[in-house]
């Protein structure tokens, strides 16, 4: 009963209303959680749409009743959940907590498929400050996957964004874009138009970063404005990562303008998403511009924000890691210090309504 991926996106008929969706899974997860006799791994399905509806209150009540009791493997796959969960809402602390119990209680229980699921979240937090760390768990992950067959479009689809992230964050460009390829053939053969839309905005992003910007123009230019079948929020995911690529693009190209109205879409659909995650990422964009734009200070308050949103600094990621510096030595060591710290100060509404490059 366990899977692998990090965020649940639900697929149903298109064009069918976000709140209508939302009613309709409220409405699931009120019956579920007022039955007074659903047994463990059935209890442990309330964690799904409560996830989805974002409600960290009724996610932890519920992981607090599957984990009191002496079922090692309920436990292990409750904090799982949960961890994909804390993900979302940047809570990495938390996360990097229940990543290990349930890492433990998967090794008690002798539930290798768990323990493969288990690594991979644990590497995407490692991918922050650790990519020995990181390409360690993925290595050990597929290793253990292996002995299960063909894992789902939706597990490799996770588990190949990962090793595409970890050969970015290592400067291997050449493997980050092979593994796209590949993942890109097998969305191919299933009529996956929502993976085929983030593998290519992925590409874009790296086409970008090697200056390589017709290709990347080209990538951009074919993600359809709309996904059939799809609902909102994976659609929001696509749009928001589709800006912030458009929005490199652009500046490469010396136009700040076209930049700022990528975001200002990004920003849109980011919030819409509701993702922490990814308004993270978008605020990061929003400080390029800003670097961009002559106001370094500015900037680096936004970086700041950014790792707030994402709930930890980010070590390893190259936009960041080349920001921050250009950054630093327009400013100075101590007076960037200080603004990033602003930045990372910031309440939750504050550092999201900063990101907006229209506000």
């Amino acid at each position: 009963m366990s899977t692998c991926s990090a965020r649940p996106h639900l697929v149903t008929g298109a064009g069918r209303a976000l709140g209508e969706e939302h009613r309709a899974i409220r409405e699931l997860s009120d019956r579920l959680l007022a039955s007074p006799a659903v047994p463990g791994p059935q209890a442990a399905l309330v964690l799904l749409p409560l996830a989805f509806l974002r409600d960290e209150k009724a996610v932890t009540a519920v992981v607090e009743e599957l984990t009191a009791g002496d079922d090692v493997w309920l436990s292990g796959y409750a904090y799982l959940l949960r961890a994909q969960f804390l993900e979302n809402v940047s809570r990495i602390g938390q996360m990097r907590s229940d990543v290990e119990v349930a890492l433990d209680c998967f090794r008690w229980a002798g539930d290798r498929w768990s323990q493969a699921c288990a690594l991979s979240l644990r590497a995407q937090l490692r991918l922050y400050d650790d990519l020995d760390g990181a390409l360690a768990d993925l290595r050990e992950s597929r290793s253990l996957a292996a002995n299960f067959g063909s894992p789902t479009l939706g597990d490799r689809m996770d588990v190949d964004l990962r090793w595409i992230e970890l050969h970015l964050r290592s400067g291997d460009t050449d493997r980050a874009i092979a593994t796209i390829e590949a993942a890109r053939d097998r969305a191919v053969r299933v009529a996956s138009s929502w993976t085929l839309a983030v593998l290519d905005v992925r590409e874009a992003g790296i086409r970008v970063r090697r200056g390589e910007l017709s290709r990347a123009a080209e990538l951009l230019d074919a993600v359809p404005p709309g996904l059939s079948g799809v609902t909102a929020t994976p659609g929001d995911l696509v749009r928001a990562l589709a800006g912030c690529a458009r929005a490199g693009l652009c500046l490469r190209l010396g136009d700040g303008a076209g930049a700022a109205t990528a975001l200002t879409g990004a920003f849109a659909a980011a919030r819409r998403s509701g993702d922490l995650p990814l308004l993270s990422a978008v605020t990061v964009h929003a400080a390029e511009l800003a670097a961009a734009r002559g106001r370094p200070g500015e900037s680096a308050v936004l970086l700041g924000a950014a790792a707030g949103l994402r709930g930890t600094d980010d070590d390893t990621d190259p936009l960041i890691r080349e920001l921050a510096a250009q950054v630093r030595a327009e400013l100075g060591r101590e007076e960037f210090a200080e603004a990033y710290a602003e930045g990372r100060a910031l309440d939750r509404d504050t550092a999201v309504r900063l990101g907006d490059p229209g506000s």
